[in-house]
């Protein structure tokens, strides 16, 4: 039984990034900022970064801009995010994925050891994505496959791609923003993975296989993640592969036109192509909706 695809991303090889005058070498050693770094060349007008974005989006340190008029209704609506810092945020999904890990792979021994699989169905039928989920009313598998892994080296590659960069994307957006693209990034690439694979390839190939083929990872969003930092940091090195270095801006190209080059090709692939994707357009919709908009009004 084929129980998920295994989304990964390739700059999970990635072993440092570079942009302006801070470099980032691998997961332990991300910097501190003291500040919110200024996207597309604007370090030189790193004071006006810094104010407006700790009034409308970002962190320092942690330390969210909080409206003292709005204070208490916030706190209000949200305690448990009230106080949580970037880091924390990041922390946090590690976290869930670890545990969800923890009970998938409690689920899969039940069923090789026992041949008891009452649990694995359920994780499958709620916690990964195909047509036949939302078909049947299932809509929370839009968020709960991004925190579901049956692979140990999946989970190790988002999670490190997801510290990697998530660290700097969270302190950039504050906390509880990036809690919520992490989730509409997840909503936006299992509805295109499940259309995608559900509707698009039994229609052109005629092959109902991939209607009730599962597919679980934290990809979705984890891509949305790489992409937001590509499109807010272009010109940012890395370090592909370990050792091949090239900007962010051509490394997410790269990686999207091998996504839909798969997809176009209905090949084989234990990697999720249309999630990959999905995911890749909501990290570039929040850019452009989101954060263009401030960085053009502070130039």
């Amino acid at each position: 039984m084929r129980l998920a695809h295994n989304r990964s991303f390739g700059t999970a090889l990635v072993s440092g990034t570079t942009f302006g005058d801070r470099t980032a070498r691998g997961p332990l050693s991300i910097p501190q900022l003291n500040i919110v770094p200024a996207p597309r060349g604007q370090q030189t007008r790193g004071g006006r970064w810094e104010s407006h974005t700790k009034a409308d989006y970002g962190s320092r340190r942690g330390n969210t801009y909080r409206n003292n008029n709005n204070n208490s209704q916030q706190q209000r609506r949200l305690p448990l995010f009230s106080n949580i810092t970037p880091e924390s945020a990041v922390y946090l999904l590690i976290g869930v994925n670890g545990v969800m890990f923890l009970v998938w792979t409690t689920a899969s021994q039940r069923f090789n050891s026992l041949g008891d699989k009452s649990m694995l169905t359920w994780l499958t039928r709620n916690c990964s994505t195909m047509w036949v989920n939302l078909a049947q009313g299932r809509i929370w598998t839009l968020v709960t496959p991004a925190f579901s892994h049956v692979d140990p080296m999946h989970l190790f590659v988002n999670m490190f791609v997801l510290y990697s960069f998530g660290t700097d994307v969270a302190r950039m957006l504050g906390a509880k923003r990036f809690l919520g693209f992490y989730l509409g990034a997840a909503v936006v690439g299992n509805l295109v993975s499940a259309v995608i694979r559900g509707v698009v390839i039994p229609l052109r190939t005629g092959d109902m296989s991939s209607m009730v083929q599962p597919s679980i990872g934290a990809s979705t969003s984890v891509i949305g993640i790489t992409t937001l930092f590509a499109c807010v940091y272009p010109m940012a090195q890395l370090q592909l592969f370990m050792i091949i270095p090239v900007r962010a801006w051509l490394a997410t190209v790269g990686f999207v036109g091998w996504d839909l080059w798969r997809v176009m090709k209905h090949g084989s692939s234990k990697a999720d192509g249309a999630g990959h994707l999905g995911g890749a357009a909501a990290g570039a919709a929040y850019y452009w909706f989101k954060l263009r908009p401030l960085i053009r009004r502070m130039r």
